[in-house]
């Protein structure tokens, strides 16, 4: 069966028409990917943008951090070996300035730190001097409360809890 010219023209031009559909449809295709791969990048550079803040934000917060172990790491803190060695150091700064120890007896504290109340009388001044050298002498001590009370001539009273932590070897 031999084909006549317009049947051959039909079919050649359907031929051409199916395949031209064919690129059409096609190139859609792709263009819809291409947005939507476009799409996906464009969402993946905004996480990757909030991401490297992220992580620049952490840099900053660890660099803080081990610039302040490193101001931490100059101190030269000790702990007291015992409540004894606790109680002197206390003791220690107060007569050296001219204050007067009343009483100094144990004190509640968390667990695992010690604390001591001491009772004392002396100089105003003489007592800020303390505080500044409890501050200064290289034993951990924390001040839980100060209440003074003043008295005549530029002279205090009042009571004091110092805490600290005793060594691991200390009872």
């Amino acid at each position: 069966m031999k084909l006549q010219l317009p049947r051959k023209r039909v079919l050649l031009g359907a031929g051409v028409l199916c395949v031209f559909l064919f690129l059409v449809l096609g190139q859609v295709f792709l263009s819809r990917t291409v947005i939507d791969e476009r799409d996906t990048i464009d969402e993946l550079r905004t996480r990757v943008g909030i991401l490297e803040r992220d992580i620049q934000s952490k840099t900053r917060l660890v660099q803080a951090y081990k610039k302040t172990l490193d101001l931490i790491s100059r101190y030269k803190i000790t702990l007291p070996e015992d409540e004894v060695d606790f109680y002197s150091t206390i003791e220690r700064e107060l007569a050296k300035n001219g204050v007067q120890v009343n009483s100094m007896k144990p004190a509640k504290t968390s667990q695992g730190n010690r604390a001591v109340q001491v009772d004392f009388m002396g100089p105003y001044y003489a007592l800020l001097n303390v505080v500044a050298d409890w501050r200064s002498m290289g034993v951990a001590v924390r001040m839980v409360s100060m209440n003074i009370k003043s008295g005549e001539s530029g002279m205090v009273s009042g009571v004091i809890i110092l805490e600290t932590v005793i060594s691991e070897g200390g009872v």
